[in-house]
């Protein structure tokens, strides 16, 4: 299973923008694994705009160095550091956007299936309940409307009919 450090991040407008300042500032290990993500960004559908986390955690952190804040003044006009740290970077990016996450399988077909069937067992049972108690006070009711019986005889039949059930 692979680290935080194989995951890619969606690589939107925002991040683009904020990016690409930056090859001419950074260390020439990190500019060289940036250039192709902000130089190709334009040819390539939005849906394949991809970056490494790794890649964006070293930005972040080249940012927080004494180098990184100078290189980051220096520039005309000058970059505010808050600019590179993984929150701002990842807003509102997605994780691993390339991924297709195969369909769940089960491992036993035939326990999948009773537990399917247990379910609809189980709802079953918990609506026939519900509509027991209901047509049962509803019937009561009815009939002491029809009949002009007491509250009292209603209270009661209503409870043994709700009780049988």
């Amino acid at each position: 299973m692979g680290g935080i450090e194989e995951l890619n991040i969606s690589v939107e407008p925002h991040l683009i923008k904020v990016l690409q300042p930056l090859p001419s500032l950074l260390p020439r290990a990190i500019a060289a694994q940036l250039s192709p993500y902000i130089n190709d960004a334009e040819k390539r559908p939005p849906s394949t705009h991809t970056i490494p986390y790794s890649l964006l955690l070293q930005i972040s952190q080249w940012s927080r160095t004494s180098s990184g804040l100078e290189a980051l003044q220096k520039n005309t006009p000058p970059l505010d550091q808050a600019s590179y740290s993984m929150i701002v970077l990842l807003a509102g990016t997605r994780t691993s956007p390339e991924k297709r996450f195969p369909p769940y399988v089960s491992k036993d077909p035939h326990t999948e299936s009773k537990r399917a069937a247990d379910d609809k067992k189980a709802i079953s049972a918990v609506l026939n309940a519900v509509l027991s108690v209901v047509g049962s006070g509803f019937a009561t009711w009815w009939a002491s409307a029809r009949t002009g019986w007491r509250v009292e005889w209603v209270r009661c039949v209503s409870s043994i009919l709700s009780s049988s059930t």
